[in-house]
C-alpha cells in the first residue's frame, strides 16, 4: 500500500497556468466572441492617436474648424465603440470566471470526496477549505481579469510597435533603448517573488487551519479557560501570513516604481528629441502628439503586463496547491474491472493480519480516528498496531473487542471497510477478498455507529436520510418506533423536520446515539460496527438504549467496541486485544471462569462502580 502524500512544491509557471485553463475550455465559443471584441477595443485604442494627429495638423495648423469638429466627433464615436466592446469584455470574462472558479471547486469537493482517510489524518481541514475559498478566489481574479487584459494588453502592444516604427522608425528605435532594463527588471521579479508568494499562500492555508481548528474546539477551548493561549496563538500565524505578505509587497514597491521611472525616461527622451525635430521643421506637432500618445500606450500595457505577472504568481502559488491535492492519488481505491460485493450473509474472516499506518507524517496518537496510543510508523514490524490477527466470524454473530486504550481496536475495525488497508494478511466478506471487491459494494452493506454520532446540521428526517437517501416518511417512522427514537421525535413541534443545529447539540447525547442507530437500522447492513456507542451516556440511559441495540442487531453480524463491559455480556465471542495483540478470546462466561485478563478487567469495573 501506497501512503506518499508528499505534495508535488514546484511546478513549471507555464504548466500550473495551462493546467488550469482547461477549466475553461468548455466555454470557448464564449472566448472566441471576447477576442473579437477585444480586436475591435484594440483597434479602437490604435486609431484614436490617428485622429489626434489629424485634428492638429489639419484641424488646428490648417484653422479648418470643420474638419476639427469632425475628427472631434470621429474621436468620441471611436470612444463609445471601445465602451461598448469592453463592456461585453467584461460581463462574459466574469461569467467565465465565476463558472470556471465552481467547476474548480467541484473538483476539489470531489477529491476530498474520493481520498482516503491517511490523506486526512495528515492534512490540516483548515488549510484544504483555503484551497477551496482563498486560493479559489485568487484564481477568479486570475481568469476573470488577468488572461483578457494580457492578451488585450499584448494586441495593443504589437499594434503600438508597429504605428510607432510607420510614423517615426529612428524615434521608435531610440524609445526602445528602454526595454533592456524593463525586462531585466520583470525577470528580477518574476525570480523573487514565485518562492514569496507560494510562501503567502501556505500561511493563508495556516490561518484557515487554526481558526477552523478554534472553531471546532470551543467548548474545550472555554472548558479549559485557554482563550488568552489560542488568542496569541492566532496571532502568531496571523502575523507570519502579514509578514509574509510584506516580503512580497517589497518587491512589488521595488518593481512597479522602477517600471514607472523606466517609462517616463522614455517620455522624457521622446519629448527632448522629437521638440528638437518639431522646432527644425522635421517632424508636425500632430504627429509628435500623436507619437507620445502611442509612447503612453506603450507604457500603459507594459505597465499592465508587470501588474499580471503579480497576478500570475500569485495564482501560480494559489494554483499549485489546487494542482497538489487535484494530482493526489488515493491509496485506497477500486482495483481494475472490481466486482461488486452480492449481499453478505455477515460471515468475516481475518488471517494473519498486520497493520501499522505508514504515512512519514503520522500524527500525534489519538487524532483522527487512531487509537489512542498508536505508535508512530516506521518500516519496523515492531511499529505495527495490529500483530498477526487471525479471527473467524460466523454470520450474525455479536464480537466484542475489549481492551486498554491503544490495544488496536478502533484500528481493526477500520480495517473492515477499507479505510484503511493492512499491510500484510488478508480479509474475507463470505469468503472473498475485500480488496479486491468495489469500495460501494462493501461500505453500502455496513453501518458505523460511532461514539461521535456524526449527524449534520440539518433536520432529523435528513440525518436519519443518510442510511438510506430513498426511504419514505413512513419507512423513516417504522424504524424510529423500532430503536424508541419515534417517542421523543414526536415530541418535537415540527417532528421529524426538526432541524438538529450544529452536531446535534439540540439533542441529547441519548437522543443522538437513538437517531444514529435509526439510521443504521435503515441502512439494512449485512455487518453493524459499534465503536464504543454507549460510552458517553449514563448507566440509566444505557438500559433504554439495549432494547434498542437488540433489535439493530438481529440476524446481523456486528462488532462492538466498548469500555463498559457489562454492554457485551451478550457476545458470542470476546476478543481481548493488548498493543495489537488478541491474547484472550471466548465467550463472556468462559472468559470470566479462566480468570485471565479479561477477569480483571471486568472485576476492576464492578469495583469502579461499586466505589461510585
Amino acid at each position: 500500500m501506497s501512503n506518499d502524500y508528499k505534495p508535488k512544491l514546484e511546478r513549471p509557471l507555464t504548466e500550473t497556468l495551462l493546467r488550469l485553463l482547461e477549466f475553461v475550455r468548455p466555454y470557448r465559443l464564449r472566448i472566441v466572441g471576447i477576442l473579437g471584441l477585444m480586436v475591435i477595443s484594440t483597434a479602437a485604442v490604435l486609431v484614436a492617436p490617428v485622429l489626434v494627429r489629424e485634428a492638429i495638423n489639419r484641424g488646428m495648423a490648417a484653422r479648418d474648424r470643420d474638419a476639427l469638429l469632425q475628427y472631434s466627433l470621429m474621436y468620441l464615436a471611436l470612444i463609445v465603440v471601445e465602451a461598448v466592446s469592453l463592456r461585453f469584455q467584461m460581463y462574459n470574462m466574469v461569467w467565465i470566471g465565476q463558472h470556471a472558479i465552481m467547476s474548480i471547486r467541484r473538483a476539489l469537493f470531489h477529491k476530498y470526496l474520493d481520498l482516503d482517510l491517511t490523506y486526512y489524518d495528515h492534512h490540516r481541514i483548515g488549510d484544504l477549505m483555503a484551497r477551496v475559498t482563498e486560493d479559489s478566489n485568487s484564481l477568479q481574479n486570475f481568469i476573470t481579469w488577468a488572461v483578457v487584459n494580457t492578451i488585450s494588453s499584448s494586441f495593443v502592444l504589437v499594434g503600438i510597435i508597429v504605428l510607432m516604427l510607420v510614423f517615426d522608425w529612428s524615434l521608435a528605435l531610440l524609445t526602445f533603448v528602454i526595454l533592456p532594463p524593463m525586462i531585466a527588471l520583470t525577470v528580477w521579479w518574476r525570480r523573487q517573488s514565485t518562492v514569496r508568494y507560494r510562501a503567502v499562500r501556505e500561511a493563508v492555508g495556516v490561518v484557515s487551519a487554526t481558526l477552523q481548528e478554534n472553531l471546532a474546539g470551543m467548548r474545550i477551548v472555554q472548558a479549559f479557560v485557554r482563550e488568552h493561549r489560542e488568542k496569541a496563538r492566532f496571532g502568531t500565524v496571523a502575523d507570519n501570513e502579514v509578514q509574509a505578505s510584506l516580503r512580497t509587497d517589497r518587491l512589488a514597491s521595488i518593481f512597479m516604481p522602477g517600471i514607472d521611472l523606466i517609462s517616463q525616461v522614455g517620455i522624457a527622451i521622446v519629448i527632448g528629441v522629437g521638440g528638437l525635430r518639431v522646432l527644425d521643421g522635421d517632424m508636425s506637432a500632430g504627429t509628435l502628439a500623436a507619437f507620445l500618445l502611442y509612447l503612453n500606450l506603450f507604457f500603459d500595457p507594459i505597465r499592465d503586463l508587470a501588474m499580471r505577472l503579480d497576478q500570475f504568481q500569485e495564482a501560480a502559488a494559489a494554483g499549485e496547491r489546487i494542482l497538489n491535492v487535484l494530482d493526489t492519488q488515493p491509496a485506497i481505491a477500486d482495483p481494475p474491472d472490481a466486482p461488486p460485493l452480492p449481499r453478505l450473509t455477515g460471515a468475516v474472516e481475518l488471517r494473519a493480519v498486520n497493520f501499522r499506518y505508514t504515512s512519514p507524517e503520522q500524527v500525534a496518537p489519538g487524532r483522527n480516528g487512531h487509537d489512542e496510543g498508536d505508535p508512530p510508523a516506521d518500516d519496523d514490524a515492531d511499529s505495527n498496531v495490529l500483530h498477526d490477527i487471525d479471527l473467524v466470524v460466523e454470520p450474525g454473530q455479536m464480537v466484542a473487542l475489549v481492551g486498554h486504550t491503544g490495544a488496536g481496536k478502533s484500528s481493526l475495525v477500520r480495517l473492515l471497510g477499507r479505510f484503511y488497508e493492512p499491510q500484510s494478511g488478508q480479509i474475507l466478506f463470505d469468503g472473498t477478498d475485500i480488496s479486491t471487491a468495489s469500495l460501494a459494494s462493501l461500505r453500502n452493506q455496513i453501518a458505523w455507529v460511532p461514539q461521535d454520532t456524526g449527524l449534520f446540521a440539518t433536520t432529523i428526517a435528513e440525518n436519519l436520510r443518510y442510511g438510506r437517501l430513498d426511504a419514505t416518511e413512513a419507512d423513516l417512522i417504522a424504524a424510529a418506533q423500532a430503536t424508541g427514537a419515534h417517542e421523543f421525535i414526536a415530541e418535537f413541534p415540527k417532528g421529524y423536520e426538526t432541524d438538529v443545529e450544529e452536531g446535534g447539540s439540540r439533542l441529547s447525547t441519548g437522543q443522538r446515539q437513538l437517531i444514529s442507530f435509526t439510521r443504521a437500522l435503515l441502512a439494512d447492513p449485512a455487518i453493524i460496527i459499534l465503536d464504543e456507542a454507549t460510552s458517553s451516556v449514563d448507566t440509566v440511559t444505557e438500559l433504554q438504549m439495549q432494547a434498542a441495540l437488540g433489535r439493530l442487531l438481529k440476524g446481523r453480524t456486528s462488532f462492538v467496541i466498548a469500555h463498559r463491559l457489562s454492554t457485551i455480556v451478550r457476545a458470542d465471542q470476546v476478543i481481548v486485544m493488548d498493543h495489537g495483540h488478541i491474547i484472550e478470546r471466548g465467550t463472556h462466561a468462559e472468559l470470566l471462569r479462566a480468570q485471565g485478563p479479561y477477569y480483571h478487567l471486568y472485576m476492576t469495573q464492578l469495583q469502579g462502580r461499586a466505589d461510585d
